[in-house]
């Protein structure tokens, strides 16, 4: 990419809010050992629901164990271009409380509060990630062994954005225009509906 950042939104929001995206091409650089911690250990500080922490990730990285078992769960159309990522991440819940085993219903919530603060900590390495949900959770949940109380969310891809020319038409012209956000007075309610 140009390293110059895209400002999106008008109002001067923080720069790793207002940079982040979601990119489809991945460069070649890997994702170190300490960059990935980092991104995890910030998933891990983000708050939860009675501090239930019901989040959980699977990493794998491209060449290593489980990676291509992620890849080929994922839907073909994400598949065609999730391979160059260095790292996919399945993302997980318990859905129920440890402390009682009834149902947590703010498991998704906190997941993606989990997600939010490793998203804002991969922007500010420089690094991007696209949220999947196009994947197949039974065929993952079998080949990894995951077991029944766990739901499977997401899957990340997770690395150095790389140019838009790797993308193949369609792909690079999402990647060069960049999706824009509702204004706020669509989202916004203040005092009533």
């Amino acid at each position: 990419m140009s390293g110059t950042p895209v400002r999106r939104s008008a109002l001067p929001i923080h720069p790793v809010l207002n940079e982040r995206f979601s990119p489809r091409s991945f460069s070649d650089r890997p994702v170190t050992d300490e960059e990935l911690e980092l991104v995890l250990e910030a998933a891990r500080w983000a708050p939860s629901s009675m501090n239930e922490q019901p989040w959980r990730f699977l990493v794998t990285r491209r060449g290593g164990e489980g990676h291509a078992e992620l890849l080929s769960a994922l839907n073909e159309s994400n598949s065609v271009w999730a391979d160059k990522a260095p790292v996919l991440i399945l993302n997980m819940v318990h859905r129920t409380l440890s402390r009682n085993g009834q149902e947590n219903f703010h498991a998704r919530h906190d997941l993606g509060t989990a997600i939010g603060q490793l998203t804002a900590q991969a922007t500010a390495l420089g690094m991007g990630l696209h949220q999947l949900g196009g994947f197949h959770p039974d065929q993952a949940r079998t080949v990894f062994g995951i077991p029944e109380d766990v739901d499977l969310v997401s899957v990340i891809a997770l690395g150095h954005p790389g140019e838009p020319e790797a993308l193949d038409g369609s792909l690079r012209e999402r990647e060069l225009n960049r999706t824009p956000r509702k204004p706020l007075a669509e989202l916004v309610h203040f005092g009533k509906f």
